[in-house]
């Protein structure tokens, strides 16, 4: 698969790949952190624990702590993050008009996130992306959410695209690990959360710099 190709179903990662959201989720986690007794982390430590979901973040920031206490923080978080989802959530630039371009020439168009569904739903309506998208599925959608392959399938399945017609487009190594367990074209988003290297020695099929290359990598 190279630049040129023509897929029928592209599907997406939500943050750090269409929004940048980490101002936001580092302010509640470490909001977090001080109910729970515990000091206040550099945004930078937060932002590079996204991605797996709000357990294993706090599984991350707060090493070696009980479920229960892990389960308690993941709850205060989820109170802060609910009343702050857009304070600083920004969308990346280029996203909008790529958005249109793919929607345009009628190319189906999925977000699958580690988020919960009801959180994404917000953020997408409130931002103007939801209309962008035939199908959106959050970490709660399925039983098994990324890395394991369970969520690109079922979109695929619905939307009626082979693995061959797809590609994911993420900015972390889950998503790489994610699209090549589904079978899929892998695309990096190397302005994200976790930067060109990380993409690239995860084995990411491209890495992309800015989000509107996809508009001459996905020609057609």
């Amino acid at each position: 698969m190279t630049r040129g190709l023509r897929p029928g179903l592209i599907i997406f990662d939500l943050d750090g790949t269409l929004i940048d959201s980490s101002g936001d989720i580092a302010w509640a986690a470490n909001r977090a952190l001080i109910d729970m007794g515990q000091e206040a982390l550099d945004p930078a430590v937060i932002k590079a624990a996204i991605g797996w979901g709000v357990k294993a973040l706090f599984e991350r920031v707060m090493p070696g702590e009980s479920a229960e206490t892990i389960g308690m923080a993941r709850e205060i978080f989820l109170g802060y993050y609910g009343g702050r989802l857009m304070e600083e959530t920004v969308i990346y630039p280029g996203v909008m008009d790529t958005l249109a371009h793919f929607h345009a020439k009628g190319k189906k168009l999925a977000v699958v996130t580690n988020k919960s569904i009801g959180l994404t739903e917000r953020i997408m309506d409130g931002l103007g992306l939801r209309r962008f998208f035939a199908m959106v599925l959050g970490g709660d959608s399925v039983a098994n959410k990324k890395p394991h392959p369970e969520p690109l399938l079922l979109v695929m399945e619905r939307l009626g695209s082979a693995p061959t017609e797809t590609v994911f487009v993420g900015d972390s190594a889950i998503d790489c690990e994610t699209g090549h367990r589904a079978g899929v074209w892998t695309i990096g988003a190397g302005y994200g959360f976790r930067g060109r290297e990380e993409l690239i020695n995860c084995g990411c099929d491209m890495v992309i710099d800015r989000i509107d290359e996809l508009k001459d990598v996905l020609a057609g």
